[in-house]
């Protein structure tokens, strides 16, 4: 697992795409980079506490997960069909429109949730 949440705003889609070169999964990289910028920019937007905490990993089956958990209950509000005439709105409809599956799960033993993109390859 790679920890991605304590580097200034840029740094993280450099560092996924590195790791997940370094994984083998270099076809993965423009998905899951938009999830790592999207994701955290979501929490920046929309919770109370911005703090969040953005993980990559690998799964078991082939491919990696994103994944931001944060301190609010609350839940994404999902759009079947964003309205694109306004400047906020599309977050989640992106991350849904990139990743295999995404999910929201809530945090064990803490308050708030995790919100998280799967991408799954054969590794090369």
């Amino acid at each position: 697992m790679a920890r991605l949440s304590h580097f200034p705003a840029a740094k993280p889609t450099n560092a996924a795409h590195e790791q997940l070169t370094a994984w083998g999964y270099p076809e993965l990289a423009d998905g899951a980079t938009l999830c790592v910028t999207g994701m955290p920019a979501n929490v920046q937007r929309h919770v109370k506490s911005p703090e969040c905490e953005l993980r990559l990993r690998t799964l078991p089956e082939g491919g990696v997960r994103v994944a931001v958990a944060d301190r609010s209950p609350e839940l994404p509000v999902w759009y079947t069909e964003p309205d694109w005439d306004t400047e906020s709105g599309r977050g989640v409809y992106r991350i849904a429109s990139v990743a295999g599956q995404w999910g929201v799960t809530p945090r064990q033993g803490r308050r708030g949730k995790q919100v998280w993109a799967e991408f799954t390859a054969v590794k090369s």
